[in-house]
């Protein structure tokens, strides 16, 4: 470890004290797969125990330290007589804006995460400030908690001085083996990949690349296999019934379970109880035979302590394939199908050289297509991919994409499957849930999974305009189009543009319309509305979490800011980039007179609003602050049916 770039980031990081526990354990106690709520100091002050972080384990006596990250697993045994300790939990972050050279010290240093243990050179003097900040801890008074951070400054640097004289290693932690052993020790609980994020203190996205990089595989569906394979073994050796298997594995619904488990092995779950002996795991594996062991199998128990309440009994442990080969079911039907396609091209071909008549057979086919009924007719569309044939009235109508389902219910078309609201989920959007009730659900797409589209055998594919790459193998399944989200030349979204040129690709441009008609009517009563109500007052579009402050610009939210005339602060970004992350501290510049505040849960209340210089905004005094639904206020603009929700709840914000 590099002490002087490590106290350069501690002494430029904000300090936060979450929580100091002083515990004593007992001959014979244990801590089992304990995973730390925060960065956290672990001080012994008596006996002698086994503890291991991630599993390192470390042989500890009296007077030592140890220091571990957020989501850290923690074990502790081979207790013999007792063994005192102190837990010191903290936060550190280092405000925005920061430089450049800051931000590659953070990434590559992770000073609040990495894990040491050592024998200090003077514990006396550490043992003082802990014993101190215990005491001081549990006083309730203000000016007790502001001795606290005092004294726990001193002895952040009482133990940097000494590591910097003895030299000790550090272990940096593995983001990626953290979350696999958590994903094989809670596989049978609701797993999303915010949650997991939050949990090791890193954002979705960060974790998303550095699972996919390490494993090759996303974080959902290197998921989906530990289930699976679970599933196989309770198949094999139990007489549980099929839905009972599924709920154990964590997937409720038995159809989606059956589903998903012929995608991965090949087979049903019936024909695979049925048709396979016990072999050894090795070889009924169906996915390959690459396997991760990087993580150690670790039993939990729960532990109900503050904000550890989501520590469980282990359900199981399974190991599971790096790479899955593709599936050969998938290739072989994509192969069938353009086979036949070819040998029905070829055939006409011939029969028509072959009897002198195929001008006569082409006046024929065209005098056919004039009689025919709008339910046999084709369709060429032409579009930024290339062309899409459709035939008829398609019937089994699939949407990938909750923008396009959003389309797709405004222009009076019910698909019978749609995806999910984001990835790890199971549910439809919130605001379009009642309108898809009965309907399938496809899960997360923006990756399309072609196996699951096949299976559902649909007569069109609606997706959204990114997913431009997985055109071709889309259209060889059924005809596909891409509902876009069209830009302006300032770079923002226009709905009514993008509903329309859908409108138009399915022959519903009377339909679009009509839409567009009756949301203009709509937006311009509800504009008059709140004009009279606030006049020129200003309105923020922000989002804030323990880490950031995100700033949102014109480019999603032409409904607020165009459609409504709202009028937005002067700083507000410009519409090429969706938003900014700005510091908590340029809020009272901006000072807006109305903030909407972006929350994925309504009882969340981020340390950011507890500060002074939250609360002495305009905005935040006047209570003019509105708590927005992330699935509606995220998902639902650039979409007509979102847009339109979105007007009543802000005429009800701003009017009340």
């Amino acid at each position: 470890m590099d002490v002087d770039q490590y106290v350069k980031l501690w002494n430029q990081a904000s300090i936060k004290i979450l929580d100091i526990r002083h515990l004593v354990m007992r001959t014979g106690e244990q801590v089992k797969g304990y995973r730390l709520p925060a960065s956290g100091f672990i001080y012994t002050a008596r006996g002698s125990a086994r503890v291991a972080l991630d599993g390192n384990s470390y042989e500890v006596n009296k007077l030592q330290v140890l220091h571990g990250g957020k989501g850290i697993g923690l074990d502790i045994s081979g207790v013999e007589d007792c063994f005192e300790y102190y837990m010191i939990y903290y936060r550190a972050s280092l405000p925005l804006p920061r430089s450049r050279e800051l931000q590659v010290l953070l990434e590559q240093q992770l000073p609040f995460h990495i894990q040491y243990a050592f024998v200090p050179q003077y514990p006396i003097t550490l043992y003082n400030y802990v014993t101190s900040l215990d005491q001081m801890w549990r006083q309730a008074d203000a000016l007790s908690k502001f001795q606290v951070k005092t004294l726990f400054y001193q002895f952040v640097h009482e133990l940097l001085r000494q590591l910097d004289v003895q030299g000790i290693p550090t272990i940096k932690p593995n983001m990626v083996a953290q979350a696999i052993r958590y994903l094989n020790e809670r596989y049978a609980e609701p797993i999303m990949v915010d949650g997991l994020a939050e949990l090791l203190d890193c954002s979705a996205g960060h974790l998303s690349r550095m699972f996919k990089k390490e494993t090759g595989s996303s974080l959902i569906e290197y998921l989906t296999r530990i289930r699976i394979n679970k599933a196989r073994e309770l198949l094999l050796h139990t007489d549980a019934s099929l839905q009972t298997i599924a709920e154990s594995v964590g997937i409720p619904d038995a159809m989606y379970f059956n589903r998903i488990f012929k995608k991965y092995v090949g087979i049903s779950p019936g024909r695979f109880k049925t048709n396979y002996v016990y072999l050894p795991s090795d070889q009924y594996n169906a996915t390959g035979k690459s396997e991760s062991s990087i993580v150690r199998r670790t039993f939990r128990r729960y532990i109900h302590n503050g904000d550890n309440h989501y520590q469980y009994k282990q359900k199981g442990d399974s190991r599971i394939p790096m790479k899955p080969k593709q599936s050969i079911t998938l290739l072989l039907m994509l192969s069938l199908t353009l086979l036949l396609s070819a040998c029905s091209g070829t055939s006409n071909t011939t029969a028509a050289s072959g009897n002198g008549q195929s001008s006569n057979a082409a006046q024929q086919t065209n005098s056919e297509q004039a009689t025919q009924s709008p339910s046999t007719q084709e369709k060429v569309i032409k579009h930024a991919w290339g062309e899409t044939v459709i035939k008829g009235e398609p019937k089994n109508i699939i949407s990938l994409f909750p923008a396009a389902t959003d389309y797709l219910l405004a222009l009076g078309i019910v698909p019978q499957a749609a995806s999910s609201n984001e990835e790890g989920s199971d549910q439809f959007p919130t605001y379009l849930a009642d309108r898809l009730q009965g309907q399938k659900n496809l899960g997360w797409q923006v990756e399309p999974n072609f196996e699951s589209i096949l299976a559902l055998e649909p007569d069109l594919i609606i997706g959204q305009d990114f997913m431009g790459e997985a055109f071709a193998n889309l259209n060889k399944i059924a005809p596909t189009l891409f509902a876009e989200k069209v830009k302006d030349e300032q770079g923002i979204i226009r709905m009514k543009t993008s509903l329309l040129k859908l409108g138009d690709m399915l022959g519903r441009t009377e339909q679009a319309n009509q839409v567009i008609a009756e949301y203009e009517k709509l937006a311009a009563e509800s504009k008059e509305k709140i004009k009279q109500a606030i006049g020129d007052e200003t309105v923020m579009f922000l989002r804030l979490s323990d880490k950031e402050v995100r700033y949102y610009s014109k480019r999603n939210y032409e409904v607020l800011y165009d459609d409504l005339g709202l009028q937005a602060p002067a700083s507000i970004p410009g519409p090429a980039e969706s938003m900014q992350v700005i510091s908590l501290e340029k809020l009272p510049s901006i000072n807006p007179d109305h903030i909407f505040l972006l929350s994925s849960d309504p009882a969340e209340t981020t340390e950011m609003q507890k500060t002074v210089v939250w609360k002495s905004l305009k905005a935040v005094q006047n209570n003019h602050v509105y708590l927005v639904d992330y699935g509606l206020w995220f998902q639902g603009p650039g979409g007509p049916i979102g847009q339109t929700k979105i007007i009543a709840e802000t005429v009800e914000f701003l009017t009340q």
